[in-house]
């Protein structure tokens, strides 16, 4: 008889920096049931126990090494020497095993200082730190929450500037989109209004009409309130 399927299940790694082979915990899809999509694209789930976002990064128990699936394979000799350097004083730590929210966001943090040291992609650095912020929101905590996302959204802005996202699933749209509504959220309302606007005027709007609908949506949303504030 199979033995009854649980949510999690255990996913082999190999270290990028040290090359210890361990396991990691990841969700299996079926067991997710969406229940709400916010505006930048978290989503709720029924039982968020087993929410994904728990388990994106991986942390290497042997040095301390944390990434996602989105860091480059490649690591030059010098920044491999610095990263060894940096970890030297690891206490091995298993981070392999079932996670909750403050677990997660150790990891994540983990992974943010592994990426500055490794010199990751502004467009990786970006979404780790919207993970971040994801993960406070989670736990409710709305003063951390909008420390990354305003981290997230410099690092957006410096990936859209040095075009370091393309030839990735993100587009110009997307980018565009994304950088207006971090602004949004942590109420730098002039360059929500902006970059809002360039998605709606874009040129491939047609291509992607969904994110343009909804950046047309918080544009106005924007605008209204803004007046109401005007008017009290």
């Amino acid at each position: 008889m199979n033995e009854m399927l649980t949510p999690l299940y255990d996913k082999e790694s190999v270290c990028q920096i040290c090359a210890h082979k361990h396991s990691t915990k990841r969700v299996r899809t079926r067991f997710l049931k969406v229940e709400n999509i916010h505006s930048d694209f978290f989503t709720e789930y029924k039982d968020s126990t087993i929410h994904p976002l728990l388990y994106e990064v991986i942390v290497c128990p042997n040095c301390g090494f944390a990434f996602m699936d989105t860091f480059s394979p490649n690591i030059s000799s010098d920044s491999l020497n610095v990263i060894k350097e940096q970890l030297k004083d690891w206490e091995v730590q298993d981070f392999g095993q079932e996670r909750n929210v403050e677990v997660a966001i150790k990891a994540t943090k983990l992974a943010v200082i592994s990426g500055m040291i490794k010199k990751e992609k502004s467009i990786v650095m970006a979404s780790l730190c919207l993970r971040l912020g994801w993960l406070c929101r989670m736990k409710g905590d709305e003063c951390e929450e909008r420390r990354f996302l305003l981290k997230a959204l410099e690092k957006y802005k410096a990936s859209y500037l040095e075009a370091d996202y393309i030839g990735t699933t993100m587009t110009d749209i997307k980018m565009l989109y994304m950088i207006g509504e971090m602004a949004r959220r942590v109420d730098y309302i002039e360059d929500a209004l902006k970059y809002l606007a360039k998605v709606v005027e874009h040129k491939n709007k047609h291509e992607e009409k969904k994110i343009v609908e909804m950046a047309r949506e918080q544009w106005y949303a924007i605008r209204e309130n803004d007046k109401e504030r005007q008017l009290s």
